[in-house]
């Protein structure tokens, strides 16, 4: 479904339909598939709810999981907008030693309360 899972053969998992992110055991390598346009660069707490650009904030990931939570940040600025009092929290679970997250689990509370996991690999 998703061009980029057909693209990198080395980043396939041993049965050809998933990622797999396990040798990239450093951040200097995530940066490496970064530059090269295969991953790309998400803020575990959008800069828009106050968060830092700065490398403790920054995620490396696949597309899909950038837009994916783009989308999902979108949902909740427009609660913000509408009033609402809200809490956000991200945070990446990973297998291994990979610097990529195998998955994002997000968290809102508040006036509104629900909770969105982004299974990346």
């Amino acid at each position: 479904m998703f061009k980029w899972f057909k693209k990198n053969n080395n980043s396939k998992s041993e049965n050809g339909n998933a990622p797999d992110f396990s040798k990239i055991d450093s951040n200097k390598k995530a940066i490496g598939l970064f530059k090269k346009g295969e991953l790309a660069e998400i803020h575990l707490m959008p800069l828009e709810f106050g968060g830092e650009d700065s490398p403790m904030n920054i995620l490396y990931v696949p597309e899909f999981v950038k837009v994916f939570k783009q989308k999902f940040d979108k949902m909740i600025e427009e609660l913000l907008a509408d009033g609402k009092k809200l809490n956000y929290s991200a945070e990446p679970e990973y297998k291994g030693k990979s610097f990529i997250p195998s998955k994002l689990k997000i968290n809102v509370t508040g006036d509104s309360e629900f909770s969105e996991t982004i299974n990346i690999w």
